[in-house]
């Protein structure tokens, strides 16, 4: 796989991002055990133990940089066939659980995470903004020729998923 799509490094960034979260939130859930069971502080304290608040404070910190690296796989256009199904697969692997560390933060209908949680707010699939980011992507490939053509079609002009692809993202831009 050419490792020169920057959507390579933005995956293995969210992956060790996702890596470091779920270390992070299984220390704190280690402390929070030692506390529940009265080891450390009498019950009632425990908030207010430094442990317990470093703990805590980054599971939280170690959760926004994995948000932030997820927005990342949304912004960063693959440059590449193989990056644009390095993308895909990443989000396939992850949303059926072979990846059960990896997991993508909810959206507001900008493919920003959510700071509240109003249910009047418009709320998108991460999988829509995947899809959005690929489009493009493949979009972008195709209007600069570089679309996959059927073979012995190189000397007939456009192929017809050349076409479908330009097309595809004239439409894609006011959609996403």
């Amino acid at each position: 796989m050419d490792t020169s799509d920057p959507i390579i490094a933005a995956i293995e960034a969210h992956r060790r991002a996702c890596a470091v979260t779920r270390a992070a939130f299984e220390r704190q859930s280690a402390v929070e055990d030692e506390f529940v069971a009265g080891v450390r502080v009498p019950a009632g304290e425990a908030e207010n133990d430094p442990e317990w608040i470093a703990a805590n404070d980054a599971a939280g910190e170690a959760l926004s940089v994995q948000d932030d690296l997820a927005v990342k796989l949304l912004e960063t256009h693959p440059t590449t066939i193989a990056g644009a199904a390095a993308l895909l697969t990443y989000y396939v692997d992850a949303v059926t659980t072979t990846q059960p560390e990896i997991v993508f933060p909810e959206l507001d209908g900008n493919g920003r995470p959510f700071e509240s949680k109003s249910i009047d707010e418009l709320r998108r699939d991460f999988a829509y903004f995947i899809i959005c980011n690929v489009a493009a992507a493949l979009s972008n490939m195709a209007a600069a020729g570089e679309a996959i053509e059927p073979h012995g079609a190189a000397n007939h002009g456009p192929s017809y998923a050349h076409r479908v692809l330009v097309s595809a993202g004239r439409v894609k831009a006011s959609q996403c």
